[in-house]
């Protein structure tokens, strides 16, 4: 426990010193997040996305001037069709927090984000625990969070205002529950009335928690209970209260954007003029161009290529990071040869909670390509839905790889030297490249 203690506090200390550091709006889409809060506190109502909320070209220009005090953030409001639990939570610290001024309030809705991290990691611990909960397995899942709490990107997005944390935290939650589930200590109407809840709350924090949420539900009732009977029952309990909670979302969508458009995403599709799509960009430089491209854009901005995409580290960084996966993709290779080859190594419940990692991060990684089939997003933060499934295959490929009685000294290491690569992409690469020269 002292351990965890300790990993929680130096990620809080890193994320405050990201939020406090990092300069006003250079994260993606943090003006027109903070915009949506703005709107509900000062007007008591949801914002409606509109023609006229996103100019490419306006957006082009602020960016590249670094977001001065003389070009205002008012009309970066593309945001406004997002599920809006989060955006209702973070207004009372708005609130409470705008009377400093505006420096301030947007470092209290950072720090906000901060904390929402940190439940991440609290459940990601109770997690791996819970499928690893041996001797011999004891180092996964302080590893597994230290390792998720030192990704230099995602300290970085964890430090600004976006919705990304709190849908990470609710498919988290689910992903708990459903391994609660295969594991058997819950009834079916606990079951039913926690993942409704849950994934209530899914459907009104963001679209990318949809999919995945509702397949780790499915697939931790049909694990549990083979009866067709039984798992149709408990998940029509479960949806049914999940759609009743998010009904008045999705009648306002309904009455705002139309019947067929309750969730705005053809609103915000029409909004967006501009943006580039994946079409155009290969016609432009070729298919074979892009698909390089999104591999290895997608690894960097997994790890670290910060501001809006616009910051990246040392190539030697990248040559370390891309040695260390390689090494850990290697090792979970070997690792999964082995399991398959004794099955007994794993009990029936860890090979269904395995199963449901696996399908967490499939599912994501499916959900990244095929919105990139639309718009070239390759942002490597889109993967992070499913970093618990990431972080948990590379510490175990590692730990295949080390001898025991080095495991814990190797990823106490490696521990220190992401630390220091934290403190590294702030101080040398975030703050000097994207501060406003005086």
């Amino acid at each position: 426990m002292r351990r965890l203690i300790f990993i929680l506090t130096a990620y809080l200390a890193l994320a405050t010193l990201y939020a406090i550091f990092t300069p006003k709006w250079q994260a993606p889409d943090e003006p027109a997040h903070f915009n949506y809060i703005r709107a509900i506190a000062e007007t008591g109502a949801l914002p409606v996305l509109s023609r006229g909320d996103y100019d490419q070209a306006y957006l082009e220009q602020i960016k590249a001037a670094k977001f001065p005090p003389t070009m205002p953030i008012d009309a970066i409001r593309y945001e406004a069709y997002q599920p809006p639990l989060y955006y209702l939570a973070a207004t009372p610290v708005y609130l409470i927090a705008r009377g400093a001024g505006i420096d301030a309030t947007v470092i209290a809705l950072r720090l906000f984000s901060v904390a929402l991290g940190a439940l991440v990691l609290l459940v990601t611990f109770r997690i791996v625990r819970a499928i690893f909960a041996t001797r011999d397995d004891s180092c996964l899942a302080i590893a597994t969070v230290g390792l998720m709490a030192t990704v230099p990107q995602h300290l970085a997005v964890s430090a600004s205002i976006s919705n990304d944390l709190a849908a990470e935290l609710v498919l988290i939650l689910i992903l708990w529950l459903a391994i609660k589930r295969v594991q058997s200590p819950i009834s079916n109407l606990q079951f039913s009335i926690l993942g409704g809840i849950l994934y209530g709350a899914a459907l009104l924090t963001k679209t990318t928690a949809y999919v995945p949420g509702a397949l780790l539900l499915i697939g931790a009732a049909i694990a549990h209970s083979g009866q067709r009977s039984a798992v149709s029952g408990q998940l029509l309990k479960l949806f049914t209260l999940a759609l009743l909670i998010a009904a008045p979302m999705l009648l306002r969508g309904a009455l705002v954007y139309g019947i067929t458009d309750p969730l705005g995403i053809a609103q915000h599709d029409a909004v967006v003029i501009g943006q580039p799509t994946t079409a155009e960009v290969i016609a432009q430089r070729g298919l074979a161009r892009v698909a390089f491209d999104f591999f290895a854009v997608t690894f960097k901005s997994f790890w670290a290529q910060f501001g809006w995409m616009g910051v990246l580290v040392n190539d030697r960084i990248y040559v370390a990071l891309a040695l260390l996966t390689g090494a850990a993709v290697f090792g979970h290779a070997l690792y999964a040869r082995r399991i398959l080859r004794r099955r007994d190594l794993l009990t029936p419940a860890q090979w269904g909670c395995i199963a449901l990692i696996n399908l967490l991060l499939v599912v994501a990684f499916a959900d990244y390509v095929a919105y990139n089939f639309k718009f070239l997003q390759f942002q490597g933060r889109y993967l992070f839905p499913a970093l618990v499934a990431i972080a948990l295959f590379l510490v175990v490929g590692l730990r295949e790889l080390i001898a025991r009685e080095y495991q814990r000294v190797i990823f106490v290491l490696l521990y220190v030297a992401l630390l220091a690569l934290d403190l590294a992409c702030l101080f040398l690469f975030i703050v000097p490249q994207l501060r406003i020269a005086n």
